[in-house]
């Protein structure tokens, strides 16, 4: 393509070639490609009209649907930067998050009109966003008429997603429109496939999913099919009807596994399955290779500030090499570094840091958060690890206590916050233990005031308004004192160990 690398400018290319086929399904119907495309342009000439100028922010707070897609491709093609909101955190996580972007508007549909307009910013309501009719209608009043605007620059902000940090404080992640396009290409590049392929998408929008899985199968010219939620019945029967791609955490592909109907349903369709999100164990991913014997399996090591970086080819799977993150994508650089800076021996434990052609920009409106992690020698992950002298990388721990459960990051002192300010609680330390479903699970180790005691479901009930659900714990331990480390700071890895000890006897 010529001009300036613009992915609006990439899927009108794919249209005019093929604009009668299938872009998107949803709940509500199917959208060709030609029918996408004059949707895109129409929102982008309907927000334009509003009054906003190129670089302006637009939050959006909805279900997943084709209708959202189509509204993050037209502030695209409008110069304009959309930012998916969380819609699970708390109105105080969102208005944390949204405080340093200060969106222009905020577009939502008749479900999350409440947490839109909980954020003081203007609304947009596309009312009938959940409906059969034709595109056009279910984005009004986003429904002007189709204008192609001149591509920004290469290096204007294109997209904004929503990650945490170590005070679990959420933090708009940006990419430019150059970066967009080439992590795009890199995900489709590094989990390729063919126009006739059908993705299921069963991920939150507001995850790097969305462009890691959905904007990238688009920009390789296929299809994409959007359930609102993993729902396991609804994917299996896409998957019956003929869906060739998955990518998901290993507890979805344990849950569908389980199904009544898992067995009885034919998956000779799929192609490409991709496991993300939580590590696997060898003897899962031999599991998913047999349970899905025609497509190509595929692991991948990715974050928000940087995309799909790392990633197991089907072909190592094949020849026994289960354990591990693999080996970097065409393009990108991983490196394990010690605390001082200098590189790690093969073999030797260290953080992993990592750069590529693809990678964000930065923390909007955080300078200093940015150049913490945004450093001179690439993107410090917070990850530990290890190279052998094969190129193998493989993850032995984490420098950041963050706990991911389910696949969603829990940051601990953002829930001991809000925990310690139950009346029966006199300490609090939170962190996550090995759990078969979840991956890991957030567990609090309580020190109760002198005559108080409280149950985990009074305290989950607690928290409920101040903390996202996924963020409550699911299992409670009575402990005598907060284990410290010699410079008397909480010791997460001590309280761990010692619960995971206590049950195994």
């Amino acid at each position: 393509m010529t001009g300036p690398l613009n992915v609006p400018s990439r899927l009108r290319a794919i249209a005019s070639r093929r604009g009668h086929q299938i872009a998107l399904i949803d709940p509500w119907g199917h959208t060709t490609w030609t029918e996408m495309i004059d949707g895109m342009d129409g929102v982008a000439a309907a927000l334009r009209g509003t009054g906003l100028t190129a670089g302006d922010r637009v939050a959006i707070a909805m279900e997943p649907s084709t209708t959202y897609v189509t509204v993050v491709l037209g502030a695209l093609g409008a110069g304009l930067v959309p930012v998916p909101i969380n819609t699970r955190l708390t109105p105080y996580e969102i208005a944390a998050f949204l405080e340093p972007i200060q969106p222009a508007l905020v577009v939502t549909d008749h479900t999350h009109v409440e947490t839109a307009r909980a954020t003081g910013y203007d609304v947009v309501v596309l009312a009938a966003s959940h409906s059969t009719t034709d595109l056009r209608a279910r984005l009004a009043p986003l429904a002007g008429e189709p204008t192609v605007f001149a591509p920004v620059s290469e290096d204007a902000p294109a997209i904004i997603f929503a990650t945490g940090g170590t005070t679990g404080i959420p933090k708009g992640v940006w990419y430019d429109h150059r970066g967009l396009w080439l992590w795009l290409n890199a995900s489709a590049a590094s989990n390729p496939g063919t126009r006739f392929d059908v993705e299921l998408y069963f991920a939150p929008f507001f995850h790097i999913a969305l462009g890691t899985n959905l904007l990238s199968r688009l920009f390789a010219g296929g299809t994409v099919h959007i359930l609102r939620k993993f729902d396991v019945t609804l994917a299996l029967e896409a998957i019956a009807r003929g869906a060739t791609r998955i990518t998901g955490a290993p507890t979805m592909f344990a849950a569908i596994k389980s199904h009544e109907s898992f067995d009885s349903t034919p998956r000779g369709s799929m192609r490409a399955i991709r496991l993300g999100s939580m590590a696997a164990n060898a003897d899962f991913i031999a599991q998913v290779m047999l349970d899905y014997p025609t497509a190509a399996i595929r692991t991948g090591y990715g974050a928000t500030e940087f995309g799909p970086l790392i990633g197991v080819e089907h072909e190592d799977l094949v020849a026994g090499r289960l354990t591990g993150i693999g080996r970097p994508h065409p393009g990108a650089d991983a490196r394990i570094l010690r605390a001082d800076g200098t590189e790690a021996d093969c073999g030797e434990v260290g953080e992993i840091v990592v750069s590529a052609p693809w990678q964000s920009r930065g923390y909007w409106g955080r300078p200093d958060e940015t150049e913490a992690t945004y450093t001179a020698e690439g993107i410090r992950t917070g990850d530990l690890g290890a190279v052998d002298d094969d190129g193998w990388f493989s993850i032995s721990g984490r420098l950041k206590e963050m706990v991911i459960t389910g696949g969603e990051n829990v940051f601990p002192t953002e829930v001991e916050d809000v925990l310690r300010r139950h009346q029966a609680v006199h300490d609090v330390i939170v962190y996550g233990v090995p759990d078969e479903y979840w991956g890991e699970r957030v567990e609090v180790g309580i020190v109760c005031t002198e005559g108080g005691d409280v149950e985990l479901d009074e305290l989950r009930e607690f928290a409920r308004p101040y903390l996202a659900g996924y963020k409550l714990p699911k299992s409670l331990v009575r402990i005598r004192e907060v284990p410290l480390t010699t410079v008397q700071k909480p010791d997460r890895r001590a309280a761990r160990a010692a619960s995971i000890e206590s049950s195994s006897v």
